[in-house]
């Protein structure tokens, strides 16, 4: 099938490089629109008369006779991956086990740890480790979890690179702008978000750069610093 996508984006967002790391992994063309989300370009057409959320990313995605709007970082993994499953960015029926490990870290991902960003409160709302409570302690918690899936495998699912890294890496790469130190607490996943930043799709993104240049101008403290493994 031959359409025409479109992906709204804000360059720095974690959410929306998610669908243009797996656009560029499969070798799909597609429009990269940019979205000032500090100047609430969201609220502004074309994209606040595409999605009733206003939010990115949002993916547009044309064919002939129809034009589907997916508004939802993971929803638009899932659609790219059903609508375009070669090459696969999930581990075939074949591989059962792998597969629904896959399906299990993406499930995960939005049940255990997307909620446990920090960034935001950090970084916008300037909130230090005393005002963030038990957040901060649920969230240095949870990290060595993950560390612990990636022991013995150089990615989530497997020993290949999959949707569910493509969720969870952008998140992770937060609590290292925070100054969580994962060659120290976490080498696994120290190993494994190289990995990722060395991957020529993400590098082709131009997010890291993004990221790393909202990270300067906001200067959020680096309250992370002050973790420790739980049991350390």
């Amino acid at each position: 099938m031959t359409a025409k996508i479109t992906l709204y984006t804000f360059p720095p967002s974690q959410n929306a490089v998610r669908p243009e790391i797996a656009l560029l992994e499969k070798g799909l063309a597609f429009k990269k629109v940019a979205v000032d989300l500090l100047q609430g370009q969201q609220k502004q057409p074309p994209l606040s008369e595409i999605t009733p959320r206003q939010q990115v990313p949002t993916l547009v995605y044309e064919t002939d006779d129809d034009q589907i709007v997916i508004y939802e970082s993971i929803a638009a993994l899932y659609f790219i991956e059903d609508m375009h499953p070669d090459p696969p960015l999930m581990p075939p029926i074949s591989r059962p086990r792998q597969r629904g490990r896959a399906h299990m870290r993406m499930a995960e991902f939005q049940a255990k740890l997307d909620h446990k960003n920090i960034f935001g409160s950090v970084a916008f709302g300037r909130k230090g480790r005393d005002e963030l409570g038990s957040r901060f302690d649920d969230l240095v918690a949870e990290i060595p979890r993950w560390n612990d899936y990636l022991t013995g495998r150089d990615y989530l699912a497997a020993d290949a690179f999959s949707l569910a890294d493509i969720a969870v890496f952008p998140l992770l790469m937060h609590f290292e702008a925070l100054g969580y130190d994962y060659a120290r607490h976490t080498p696994a996943l120290a190993a494994y978000l190289q990995r990722c930043k060395d991957r020529p799709s993400v590098r082709k993104s131009g997010w890291l750069e993004a990221f790393a240049g909202l990270v300067k101008s906001l200067a959020p403290t680096p309250v992370l610093a002050e973790a420790t493994r739980p049991g350390s």
